[in-house]
């Protein structure tokens, strides 16, 4: 790689992200990239990694030369938003997918990515029950699979545990260590790859300020250390004797139903700091949201004097601040200065800024930030109200030396005061400096609960969607030539018995067609109401008749909706979306960038859910969380939409990566095969569709629609 004078301006921005890089890199080098929040090191591992070419990208300067291996890895800060497929294997062998891996080795391969970050899950496991960690371990994974010439890695343990680091970091070694792949490293934590990289890049303000050999393993510096706190712990300030956090027999859930782990009692006094630690997966962040007031207990109590999920938006943001574990969900505002000006005021709100370090940003909008940046936004936004509870998931990701300094400070500061402070954190530099009482959790295992018993999939389960969608088309194209009592009757009643051959669990497809059954029924009472008249009239009042005619006319159109709408129902629930897309592409030999640029956006939808879930935790914490559920959507919609489109940005760029759209024939992890059943789907669908049609032309009931 060669950049000389080579600069990068993102649209609608003034200021250079980059400016003048001027540098070489050469094959097989390994690289740490350097600098303080916003210094422009993701800019920089985005331009290695050839994604910052189109001119609607940006405008760039000088020049930027990418030689070797096409392949390239790149792992990016968000983890979540780069989880493209909805299963667990399905996500590692994408990129395989799009490089042209024979699919007889791919699954060797797969393995033994995930074994290497050691994720040892079921391959049909659902990406969207990942932790943020296991997603970070994850995506790593799926760029290792692709045994990449280029391996660009953006934060790569931010989100990790120690033993999550220390995986990381020898899966990056082994890949690494025959000088084959060129590596570039970005980290706030450089210690974590001394005595593997080479060369160490300084970036300050979108400049290279200085290129050094990197120290060998005798001159290693030491981690990150800070002045241990010295404060009592504790303190007990002005107020009543029920001033202190209290957990009694808490046992969290995520969903609201399925319980998470043991019960939890816990005591966090007024200038206490409790640190929750343990391993990914094992439920730190749902356990500090429920600490916090924000996400309902399973069972249990948490208290500040009184029940902190009892208590109204308003009255809990009087009492707790809170920072996620992605900053953005905390967010309202168009600037960061409005931001804090919507907690403390206009007048306050620069001083704020100035002891966070953010009055250089003032006028930026929040989601543009870089990921330290954010994460001190956030911890100003939450502390600006002085709260007597602080609740902070993962308070120093993302964070440079002296950003995690300052956070130190601050959180020593908050402690003096009195406040009481809950962190979920694996930085184990972190709680030593600080002094913190630590709370282990252990991981949940899924395999801890038993099994359901074996049963043999459906006949829905095992046939080739397409088929199943096609079955399901068949007799709506035939109902579709008539509008009569009785071939809707012969479809519906074909479909029953189908149903009761497949023995469906009825509570839950009778929540799942009950929107086509009330369809039914309302258009059917419409119909019966103002139809046009025929017949004998039975009732007649102004505008309303119903006369012979038209109750027939309703009963045919009743039974029409429900014979077409039914099985369609109950096909698409049944459809597994990433099958489909398999199907699509290689039975019906759909545009593949189209169908998987879909099934991706699908997967995205999960994410963007869970960041409505989340945001909806936040806004309560802001005490904006009030009022009507209707002003709460209206409320929220446009961070959601903001949030979705800077996250589809990020998949796109994830996407590319892993060589999708490039132009090479694409082969496929998982075969869609057309079966001699599948066509017998078919075949039954198209004669339930005939024999309707037919019995109504014999009994003389046939109305054709077109007549």
């Amino acid at each position: 790689m060669k950049a000389s004078e080579f600069g990068w301006t993102f649209p609608g921005r003034h200021r250079r992200a980059l400016s003048d890089i001027t540098l070489s890199i050469e094959p097989g080098q390994r690289v740490l990239v350097l600098g303080a929040s916003g210094s422009g090191k993701t800019t920089f591992g985005l331009a290695l990694a050839g994604l910052l070419q189109s001119p609607d990208d940006g405008v760039s300067t000088g020049s930027l030369e990418v030689s070797g291996s096409s392949r390239v890895g790149l792992v990016l800060q968000q983890p979540e938003d780069q989880t493209v497929m909805s299963r667990l294997h399905d996500d590692v062998a994408f990129g395989l997918e799009n490089t042209g891996v024979d699919p007889a080795v791919m699954q060797p391969v797969i393995d033994q990515a995930l074994g290497d970050v050691s994720i040892d899950m079921p391959g049909d496991h659902p990406t969207r029950h990942l932790s943020g960690g296991q997603r970070q371990r994850v995506t790593l994974a799926g760029a290792l699979a692709m045994t990449p010439g280029l391996l660009v890695l953006d934060e790569p343990t931010s989100a990790l545990d120690p033993n999550g680091v220390r995986e990381v970091i020898s899966a990056v070694s082994d890949l690494a260590q025959d000088r084959s792949t060129t590596l570039v490293i970005i980290d706030h934590t450089p210690s974590h790859w001394w005595g593997l990289i080479d060369t160490v890049i300084t970036l300050a303000d979108g400049h290279v300020v200085s290129i050094t050999q990197a120290p060998q393993s005798a001159e290693v510096p030491p981690e990150r250390k800070a002045p241990r706190a010295v404060v009592s712990q504790g303190l007990r300030t002005k107020g009543s004797a029920t001033d202190a956090l209290v957990a009694d027999d808490v046992i969290t859930s995520r969903d609201g139903t399925t319980p998470l782990g043991d019960a939890h009692c816990l005591h966090v006094n007024p200038g206490e700091i409790l640190a929750i630690t343990g391993p990914n997966g094992s439920g730190k962040t749902t356990l500090a949201m429920t600490l916090a007031g924000v996400l309902r207990p399973h069972a249990g109590s948490v208290t500040w004097g009184r029940d902190l999920h009892d208590a109204t938006s308003k009255e809990l943001a009087a009492i707790v601040g809170v920072v996620p574990q992605n900053p953005a969900h905390l967010f309202r505002a168009s600037r960061v200065d409005a931001e804090i000006a919507s907690v403390v005021g206009a007048a306050r709100a620069e001083r704020v800024l100035q002891e966070w370090g953010l009055s250089g940003l003032a006028n930026a909008h929040p989601l543009s930030l870089s990921g330290g940046e954010k994460r001190r936004l956030g911890l100003a936004v939450a502390t600006a109200a002085s709260p007597k509870l602080l609740v902070l998931d993962e308070p120093s990701q993302s964070l440079d030396d002296a950003s995690w300094h300052l956070l130190i400070s601050q959180i020593r500061a908050l402690q003096q005061s009195g406040v009481a402070i809950v962190m979920a954190t694996h930085d184990l530099a972190l709680i030593e400096a600080l002094q913190a009482r630590s709370y282990e959790l252990t991981r949940v295992e899924a395999d801890s609960v038993p099994p359901p018993a074996a049963a043999s999939p459906s006949p829905l389960a095992r046939a080739n969607p397409l088929a199943l969608v096609a079955a399901a088309l068949m007799p709506a194209v035939a109902l579709l030539s008539t509008l009569d009592v009785v071939s809707a009757s012969v479809a519906l009643g074909c479909v029953a018995l189908l149903m009761i051959v497949m023995r469906p669990h009825i509570p839950r497809w009778g929540v799942r067609l009950a929107p086509i059954g009330l369809a039914a029924l309302l258009s059917g009472v419409t119909i019966a109401l103002y139809g046009q008249s025929s017949g004998e009239v039975l009732w007649a009042w102004w505008l309303v008749s119903i006369s012979q005619g038209s109750l027939t006319l309703a009963l045919a159109t009743t039974l029409r909706i429900l014979a077409i709408g039914v099985p369609a129902v109950v096909v698409l629930s049944r459809v597994d979306a990433t099958r489909f897309a398999d199907a699509l592409t290689q039975q019906a030999k759909a545009p593949e960038n189209f169908v998987l640029g879909a099934l991706a956006a699908l997967r995205l939808l999960d994410v963007v859910s869970s960041d409505r879930e989340i945001r909806g935790w936040m806004m309560r914490a802001r005490g904006v969380g009030d009022g009507s559920a209707l002003r709460h959507a209206v409320g929220t919609v446009v961070g959601i939409l903001v949030s979705a489109l800077s996250r589809s940005e990020t998949l796109a760029l994830a996407m590319q990566a892993r060589g999708f759209a490039a132009q090479r024939t694409r082969t496929h992890y998982r075969q869609s095969r057309w079966t001699l059943s599948d066509t017998w789907w078919v075949i039954g669908g198209a004669a339930i569709g005939v024999l309707s049609v037919f019995v109504a032309v014999v009994t003389g009931a046939f109305n054709a629609v077109l007549a």
